[in-house]
């Protein structure tokens, strides 16, 4: 059995994402302030293993501000391997990363030649802030995947209106919401576009991933009002996030450099605000209690607001744990953003409708962030994508030696 030059790229995501993960990282963490574990994503996964359910310890109260299903993922892992495995994880990451790289050359197939679908590949195989992410107990590699399938299951239902292409992105949308629960809104999006892409006989079809995407998630909200005893369709930190947005609206540029300053500061506006009910940030009264603060603030001073979301789209493609890698991520996510800009500039009309699945899902993630918190991690999962978008002009300077495209 032949093995194509997309699987050897796969196989080279793979080892480059190991030795990552396995020689590099190690060497670098701690001036690069990296913490193994920092969502405490890992702590709860063992302790599910362990049978204390959905909580930290056995004693523990209820956890609500992580989306469930990377901890279950890594819950199955430890039970497979017996104990907690750092090494466990990156392994399976880098299997994550390496299978996203593949979906890369798929999706990109699906729009341009194969030259410009092997560029993105590649560039995606060996990108260093991808490799970077594979290396700790974080959620992006698992959440960068799952929006590659996202958009493949898109592409497929642009590609040809159907009721199981329909499901099947309804099903992709709800996954993703159990990892992190930014595309809540998203099948709303999907089905205007397919109402103005469809017939009006056939308008179920745009109904369906929004139907579907909310039977997905809804065993977790039940979940949620059995613990709770409140409505929480995934989890919550959409309070606590609001006010680390505002806090970066406030003071960039001058203030600081790297995100725990941000964040530091952020945890102590929110803690202040907590502080008269007693409430915790992680609790769905106290989730509920930030959201209506920064909601208020919002409408009373609508140029807060606008502030914000223009200091966060800057920050959220290069702010990071150190001045350095906040350095090295602007370069190379402003470098990429700016190329998949001119890139879809360059393309013709029938190229750019083709490729609406992508471009929507990328403004429309951009946009969510901002309007949140713009940390440098958040704009990861992009990077797939915006390579997809720029590889026909990546490739003009890449070349494979391919002869048939």
């Amino acid at each position: 059995m032949q093995i194509t030059t997309e699987q050897k790229i796969a196989l080279l995501a793979f080892a480059a994402a190991l030795v990552f993960s396995l020689v590099v990282f190690p060497i670098i963490a701690d001036s690069q302030r990296a913490h193994i574990d920092p969502d405490r994503f890992g702590e709860l996964g063992l302790s599910i293993a362990d049978g204390n359910g959905y909580a930290y310890s056995a004693d523990g109260p209820p956890v609500f501000e992580r989306a469930p299903l990377y901890p279950f993922l890594l819950a199955a892992l430890f039970k497979l391997v017996g104990h907690f495995s750092l090494t466990a994880v990156q392994i399976l990451q880098a299997f994550f990363h390496s299978l996203t790289s593949y979906l890369v050359v798929v999706v990109a197939s699906k729009f341009f030649r194969r030259r410009a679908a092997l560029t993105a590949q590649l560039l995606y195989a060996f990108h260093p802030i991808a490799l970077w992410y594979t290396a700790r107990i974080w959620v992006e590699s698992t959440n960068t995947l799952l929006l590659c399938v996202v958009v493949l299951t898109m592409t497929l239902l642009f590609e040809r209106p159907n009721r199981m292409r329909a499901i099947l992105t309804g099903i992709a949308i709800g996954v993703s919401c159990l990892v992190k629960p930014l595309l809540l809104l998203f099948p709303f999006v999907v089905g205007v576009l397919m109402i103005v892409r469809l017939e009006k006989r056939r308008w179920y079809v745009a109904i369906l991933p929004l139907i579907i995407a909310g039977l997905v998630i809804l065993p977790w909200t039940l979940r949620n009002y059995r613990a709770a005893n409140d409505v929480l369709l995934v989890n919550t930190s959409l309070g606590f996030n609001l006010i680390q947005g505002d806090v970066i609206g406030e003071d960039w540029p001058s203030a600081y450099n790297t995100i725990l300053d941000y964040w530091q500061r952020g945890f102590h506006r929110a803690d202040s605000l907590l502080a008269p009910s007693g409430l915790q940030w992680e609790s769905v009264e106290g989730d509920r209690t930030l959201i209506s603060h920064a909601t208020e603030q919002y409408l009373s001073n609508p140029t807060s607001l606008a502030k914000k979301v223009a200091a966060n789209f800057f920050t959220f493609w290069y702010l990071s744990e150190s001045l350095a890698k906040s350095i090295f991520f602007g370069i190379l996510q402003f470098a990429l953003l700016i190329a998949g800009v001119v890139s879809y500039i360059r393309l013709d009309g029938k190229e750019r409708r083709r490729v609406i699945p992508i471009s929507a899902l990328v403004l429309y993630y951009i946009a969510v962030n901002v309007f949140i918190v713009g940390w440098a991690r958040y704009s990861m999962p992009l990077i797939p994508l915006l390579l997809i978008v720029a590889s026909p002009l990546l490739s003009r300077v890449i070349s494979f030696g391919e002869k048939h495209e």
